[in-house]
């Protein structure tokens, strides 16, 4: 199957939107259902826009429509970065499975709206190592960042990290941190004033403070799908750990230090879980383009392409059982 995305023919992409179907087919034939928790952090834009996708199957349309739309940025920014030595599509086919690793992920969701902001954000920001307009690149950066908030309001939480990128990449001036941080708040500003002016700015203050500063109390039940996603999450955290220093072997500095860019987000994902209150696996998904990058360099990096095709069924055959496992123990 891999050889099918080894290629950057344009033509790929209609096999990356079938099995983007294929790897959602629990969800999308209802073996497996939604969370019936509320979605925790949803911004003001997304009851807005997709207060009316409340069913399960049109839940799981929008979620690979929205997978499927970000694989294709994911790919678009490796390639044009320079992040993927080669110029495929393995890293959208990689992306597309560990969006799909787990059950909540099958389903529509802030988080999940909000990551199609990620990968244009890092692009933006990467952009800014050999710019000479990094005052507009700096505001690009926090504007897209903040609209992310309007629809999942914890990914502000990754702002401080993104703004320490731009300072990494590039030596940034005191006026261009006051324009990030006048970018971020534009949005958020410009939304409480609509909702003040229709007498709701109290309410709409109330929905981003509660939703950003909250206090961990997480409690879970012992069960098979609980323990099943675990097991798959953490396998692939564990590639990406173990890997380390394979994702800077012969690479150019700049490609290192992109590299050490999409590491700080997925810790700063990892890290923010500690201000949910009752953290949702969904909130992971924001991790999900580094670690789809880090996943594809990793099977990329194994010579012999058999043993690279059985790890890649086998991850595939571990995502099935982990999704289908009883509910309960």
């Amino acid at each position: 199957m891999l050889e099918l995305f080894r290629n950057n023919q344009a033509y790929t992409a209609v096999l990356l939107a079938i099995l983007t179907v294929l790897v959602r087919i629990p969800a999308l034939l209802g073996w497996i259902s939604p969370d019936a928790v509320p979605p925790d952090g949803e911004g003001v834009l997304f009851p807005l826009i997709f207060g009316w996708a409340t069913g399960p199957f049109v839940s799981a349309i929008l979620s690979a429509f929205f997978v499927y739309v970000q694989a294709l940025l994911v790919n678009w920014l490796v390639n044009e970065s320079r992040v993927n030595p080669e110029r495929n599509w393995l890293t959208a086919l990689l992306y597309i499975i560990v969006m799909s690793s787990v059950s909540d992920f099958q389903f529509l969701s802030p988080a999940l709206v909000a990551v199609t902001f990620i990968p244009v954000v890092i692009r933006v920001l990467f952009k800014i190592y050999k710019s000479p307009d990094t005052t507009l690149i700096v505001f690009d950066v926090a504007l897209l960042t903040a609209f992310a908030g309007l629809f999942y309001v914890p990914v502000l939480w990754l702002s401080p990290v993104i703004l320490l990128a731009l300072i990494y990449l590039r030596s940034i001036k005191i006026r261009e941190v006051l324009v990030f941080a006048v970018a971020l708040f534009l949005p958020g500003f410009t939304g409480w004033v609509i909702a003040f002016w229709k007498k709701q700015g109290t309410a709409f203050f109330h929905q981003y403070t509660d939703n950003l500063f909250q206090f961990w109390n997480f409690e879970t039940g012992a069960t098979w799908t609980t323990l099943g996603q675990t097991v798959v999450l953490g396998l692939m955290a564990l590639v990406v750990l173990l890997s380390f220093n394979l994702y800077y072997h012969k690479r150019l500095m700049q490609v290192q230090k992109y590299n050490n860019i999409l590491y700080w987000l997925l810790l700063a994902t990892l890290s923010t879980i500690l201000f949910r209150n009752t953290p949702q696996s969904e909130h992971l998904l924001l991790a999900g383009v580094p670690v789809g990058i880090f996943m594809t360099l990793s099977l990329q990096s194994v010579r012999n392409k058999l043993i690279a095709e059985v790890l890649f069924l086998a991850l595939l055959a571990l995502i099935f059982c982990g999704l289908l496992l009883p509910v309960t123990v």
